[in-house]
């Protein structure tokens, strides 16, 4: 397999998940917490989704300049697209744990409907995160530039 068709079948992982994460808060019965309120399920779940998700950008950025440098030593385009996708996996996570913050605004705050605005928006960066030639093309010619 290609390090295209790997990732875009891991982005494709990602995606159907999400999917059924979004389905699975509609389908399991909703639960209350004898201590907190939907309300503040709901704020602490979706503030929590939002900074894992929106964070995983810089994240993402800060791991494939450590790859670069390391490239810059060891020359080895292998390791370069392993590492790669390694950095793309921790993406992939990350936009994961925003549907669990799905999930539980679902199931503990306002419910499935508005949950589905996590979701939706989770789609929405998996499918910027799309791994496409010219991207990777890129990375190899910064990371060559770096050597």
């Amino acid at each position: 397999f290609s390090h295209l068709a790997v990732m875009r079948r891991a982005t494709g992982v990602a995606a159907l998940l999400t999917v059924v994460a979004a389905g699975a808060g509609f389908f399991l019965p909703p639960l209350r917490h004898p201590v907190i309120t939907p309300m503040w399920a709901t704020f602490i779940a979706a503030a929590a989704a939002l900074w894992v998700g929106f964070s995983a950008n810089r994240d993402a950025r800060e791991r494939m300049d450590r790859i670069k440098r390391a490239y810059a030593v060891h020359g080895e385009m292998p390791r370069l697209l392993r590492d790669h996708f390694l950095a793309y996996l921790v993406v992939l996570a990350r936009l994961g744990a925003m549907s669990v913050g799905g999930v539980i605004v679902a199931l503990w705050g306002f419910g499935p409907t508005f949950a589905l605005f996590i979701h939706v928006l989770v789609l929405f960066m998996v499918a910027l995160s799309w791994p496409s030639e010219a991207k990777t093309r890129l990375l190899i010619r910064r990371a060559e530039s770096m050597r």
